[in-house]
């Protein structure tokens, strides 16, 4: 394998923005660069000019079919280098991952492996909307590898997802007479108080669903009582969303909320001396479970999502497995220290190119069987 080279890409890859909704460029260089390495390119519309990629030596549909994604989170920086790791965004979320993908693929093709292929989807980071329409673009792969910041553990399972929004409505009016007021926020923090505290939340990824509540927003002057508050509620699941559903609606009964779906980007609204309880029902997931894993490799758990269950396919083998920590992922490099934003370490890199080409010999050689 070519390690050099395998860093050369993930410099070249973190060096262009490709922050989820800005893919194109991405997607451009990479359509011009990989036909001069022998593959075959097949863009596959997804949005307005978004495109995914498809991309192969031998046929235009993949039996063994790698994945992962184009976009970041914001914003882009980078790249930088050391002796020890290569930094910038999306260097373990997940260039740092294609360019590994790369490097095993090439080097299987040159060791006469066929039916290989790699789709680069847009829109991980948000909605999922590259992972579902490629699953309507193109057929079904024999083998589907996720690539994704697992410290090169085979994870055998991926919690689900579900995320609303709860909002409060009240009226508002001078601070100094709340008794002729009703507080936004003094009716949405006990219902958040009680959702936090039940008894089958866990507050550990190892133990079950999670929550976490973020994006708390409430009036808009600090001497003006709320007439509105909300907050965001994301949900890791390690039961079915439908079930989680009904526990958070069972939990707010005393609480007279209502409950109606919408979009993720649908700003809740709520009438003086409501609760609202929007679900974000289409973008919510179930657990993925089983996921397949190679024996004698270590093994975990993805507490975080990814485009595995959006893609609506059933492949007889699936694998979710990349080098990189999830917990580097997302990060910025406060103050300038490289080591607290994006990074992923170059020996983990090389372990990780060499795992995909393990994980290729066994499934291109063995029957496939679940």
């Amino acid at each position: 394998m070519q390690f050099d080279r395998m860093r050369r890409w993930t410099r070249d890859l973190i060096a262009i923005d490709s922050v989820t909704g800005r893919e194109g460029e991405l997607a451009a260089f990479l359509a011009r660069e990989l036909p001069a390495r022998g593959w075959t390119i097949r863009e596959l519309p997804v949005q307005g000019t978004r495109r995914n990629l498809l991309a192969s030596f031998d046929t235009e549909q993949p039996r063994i079919c790698f994945n992962t994604h184009l976009d970041t989170v914001p914003e882009a920086y980078g790249p930088d280098e050391d002796s020890e790791r290569l930094y910038g965004r999306g260097a373990c979320d997940t260039k740092g991952i294609l360019a590994a993908m790369l490097e095993a693929l090439e080097e299987a093709r040159g060791q006469g492996v066929e039916g290989l292929g790699l789709l680069l989807v847009v829109g991980e980071e948000t909605d999922h909307v590259g992972a579902k329409a490629a699953g309507e673009a193109m057929l079904e792969p024999e083998v589907l590898i996720v690539g994704e910041p697992t410290e090169n553990k085979f994870l055998r399972a991926q919690k689900g997802l579900l995320t609303a929004r709860l909002t409060a409505g009240g009226i508002e009016g001078h601070s100094g007479y709340p008794e002729v007021c009703d507080s936004a926020v003094d009716r949405l923090l006990p219902a958040l108080e009680a959702l936090r505290s039940a008894s089958w939340l866990k507050q550990h990824s190892d133990a079950g669903t999670t929550l976490n509540i973020s994006l708390l927003q409430g009036g808009d002057a600090f001497n003006k009582v709320p007439g509105t508050a909300s907050a965001s509620l994301m949900y890791r699941l390690s039961e079915p969303a439908s079930r989680v559903m009904a526990r958070v609606e069972e939990l707010l009964q005393d609480f007279a909320v209502r409950t109606r779906d919408t979009g993720v980007d649908d700003p809740g609204q709520a009438e003086a001396g409501e609760l609202v309880l929007d679900w974000h029902r289409a973008a919510a997931s179930d657990p993925v479970d089983p996921i397949d894993v190679l024996p004698d490799h270590p093994c975990g758990v993805a507490a975080f999502g990814t485009d595995l269950p959006y893609f609506g396919w059933e492949p007889r083998l699936r694998y979710l497995v990349g080098p990189g920590s999830i917990l580097q992922a997302h990060k910025d490099p406060v103050g300038g220290d490289r080591l607290r934003g994006e990074w992923i370490d170059k020996n983990a890199q090389e372990d990780g190119a060499r795992l995909y080409l393990e994980l290729i010999r066994r499934v291109a050689s063995a029957p496939l069987a679940r």
